[in-house]
């Protein structure tokens, strides 16, 4: 028996005014149309943060510092182990160009009940709403 991958991925929690950006992966890729919060897999010769700007940069048309780390999370989809550290950063450009995606939104924490989210973003979630409170 094959052991699964393991893809590491680093994503980007983009806050302002109490509503974070979450982005609608396109069709056809892994986990079809499901809402994330942007980023993406890490290049093993990239650190996290240079690879979380690398991505923004790429797929979003985004320029930002990464901050602190809000927390790491994991989950074992069928094609392979997921693991995904999350990052607060800030624009430094707020034009954000979806190159990958489908569509991107402005939201808070209650309104994600609406978006079928990613099965790794909701532990991230759950950080967010401690810091919240």
């Amino acid at each position: 028996m094959c052991e699964k991958p393991t893809f590491k991925v680093v994503v980007a929690v983009i806050r302002d005014e109490g509503r974070f950006v979450v982005a609608k992966r396109d069709e056809k890729g892994k986990l079809p149309g499901q809402w994330e919060f942007p980023g993406g897999a890490v290049s093993v010769d990239a650190s996290p943060e240079e690879g979380l700007k690398d991505h923004l940069a790429k797929r979003f048309n985004l320029d930002v510092v990464v901050g602190d780390r809000l927390g790491t999370t994991s989950h074992e989809y069928d094609f392979g182990k997921v693991e995904v550290s999350a990052y607060f950063v800030e624009c430094i450009s707020k034009k954000l160009k979806l190159t990958q995606h489908l569509a991107y939104r402005w939201i808070r924490i209650p309104m994600l009940k609406d978006f079928e989210m990613v099965t790794t973003a909701w532990p991230l979630v759950e950080l967010l709403k401690q810091q919240s409170n």
